[in-house]
């Protein structure tokens, strides 16, 4: 799923030797791991990337702008984790192939984890990041719920429900609220916890190929 998509704000698109442009993007999810989005500053970040404002201003209007194109790479690299899907041809059985997707898809979020987790929070104060973060979802639901519906039409499969598009919907937001905790509870790591991440991660994968596949798996 090849999409262009135009990030407000960012003023020079990426090009082959931009590696100013790279290194704010780089300082900005750097600086995530322990600054908010809210306290990030334009000094900090081009302090971070090593150049100037001047140099800042000429690529991104503000750090909203650059949390916003960071946002947009990370789901271009989960674009690509989920490109399978298109042309699954059953060589590999459902439920190692559903398991292998939604890890490939795991370790991409767990690798930029602290940009989407700051995302997340700010999402209700930035209306850029919030519709970039919702089309995204929608249009991996959407991916999913063709792919469903095409091997439950063929006989494949035996989906939870006829509604693909809001079953993908569900198991989508699931996933997204137990990688938010498997986040939280990283950070809390020295606490009990009644539940531990990965048993979260297994109940999780448990519900996508009972719901995906019925007695097809």
């Amino acid at each position: 799923m090849n999409r262009t998509r135009a990030v407000v704000g960012d003023r020079r698109p990426p090009s082959r030797g931009d590696q100013q442009r790279g290194r704010i993007i780089d300082a900005v999810v750097d600086l995530l791991e322990t600054t908010s989005i809210a306290e990030l500053s334009v000094t900090s970040i081009a302090r971070q990337a090593g150049v100037g404002r001047q140099a800042f201003y000429f690529y991104f209007e503000s750090k909203y702008a650059v949390v916003a194109a960071a946002l947009e790479q990370v789901w271009t690299e989960l674009d690509t984790a989920t490109a399978e899907l298109a042309d699954y041809d059953f060589q590999e059985p459902p439920a190692p192939f559903t398991i292998r997707m939604i890890d490939d898809a795991v370790v991409v979020w767990e690798r930029h984890g602290a940009l989407l987790n700051a995302c997340l929070q700010a999402r209700p104060s930035d209306p850029q990041l919030s519709d970039l973060w919702d089309t995204f979802l929608a249009n991996l639901s959407g991916k999913l719920a063709t792919f469903i519906a095409t091997l439950r039409d063929n006989g494949h499969a035996a989906p939870a429900t006829v509604d693909t598009p809001a079953l993908t919907h569900a198991l989508v937001g699931l996933t997204v609220w137990t990688l938010t905790e498997k986040w939280a509870l990283a950070e809390k790591s020295t606490a009990p916890q009644p539940l531990s991440a990965e048993r979260l991660m297994d109940a999780t994968r448990a519900i996508w190929i009972a719901s995906m596949w019925g007695d097809s798996r």
